[in-house]
């Protein structure tokens, strides 16, 4: 558990280049798209980061590599003292129930025949140890509550929430 003066996450000179090749048999790097060029911060507990610019700067790509969806071309990326960066199998799926990415609008990630109950449910298949399966109903209904949303909401689809709304799904 980190203390008040312990940073919980520390990024340092996260860098992510994607080669450029030329060639079908033989591929030659003849450049990279610098996605990512030497990104630092610091966030203790408590704490929110929000990433903010024009289309194609950056903020996606910074938050997979956050969330270890992409690895990095330099730098590390430290949660609660440990490089994430290079962390695979258990030890990733472990923090990954740390780290999610919330964006503007989930709309498209959350699935549409599924009711919110279920979408929120579901990582709970993913990491079992969460929640025991006869108390997984109770902890959704919970976790809609901590977010502000209604628990009587679990069987509804998500075309009917507002945007605001989703957002908080997606936390939840």
């Amino acid at each position: 558990m980190a203390t008040s003066g312990e940073p919980v996450l520390e990024v340092s000179g996260l860098v992510k280049h994607y080669p450029l090749t030329r060639g079908v048999l033989f591929k030659k790097q003849i450049g990279a798209v610098r996605a990512v060029d030497g990104v630092d911060f610091t966030l203790g507990r408590g704490e929110t980061l929000g990433i903010v610019g024009e289309s194609g700067c950056g903020k996606s790509t910074v938050a997979k590599l956050l969330c270890n969806l992409e690895r990095p071309t330099a730098g590390s990326i430290r949660f609660k003292g440990e490089d994430i960066s290079r962390l695979s199998g258990r030890a990733l799926k472990a923090v990954r129930r740390n780290i999610q990415m919330v964006f503007q609008d989930p709309y498209t990630s959350l699935n549409p025949r599924m009711t919110v109950g279920d979408i929120v449910g579901e990582p709970y298949e993913i990491h079992p140890e969460a929640a025991p399966k006869g108390d997984r109903r109770r902890r959704v209904r919970e976790l809609l509550d901590v977010v502000g949303l209604d628990p009587d909401f679990v069987n509804r689809y998500p075309h009917q929430f507002s945007g605001g709304q989703r957002q908080r799904i997606g936390i939840a």
